[in-house]
């Protein structure tokens, strides 16, 4: 997974956050207002980025989002 800039970093602390708090993930409009972005599209832009970096997966098929599985190293499956 590549580095994070700080913004993404928070977003994806926020995404943890609120997933632990209501077991489930954030919208994108309820992240917009968290940061106090006048658009969604910037929120949409950092999910995204997330997406890219790994640390979140796009679930088939939904509009929502999961937080990345670690894979497994090779030597832990012999």
């Amino acid at each position: 997974m590549s580095r994070l800039t700080a913004k993404q970093a928070a977003v994806l602390d926020f995404m943890r956050e609120y997933e632990a708090a209501n077991d489930n993930m954030p919208t994108i409009p309820v992240i917009a207002r968290r940061f106090g972005y006048a658009s969604a599209n910037a929120a949409n832009d950092h999910v995204q980025a997330l997406v890219k970096h790994g640390h979140l997966e796009r679930l088939a098929g939904q509009v929502g989002f999961r937080f990345a599985r670690e894979k497994p190293c090779a030597a832990a499956q012999v």
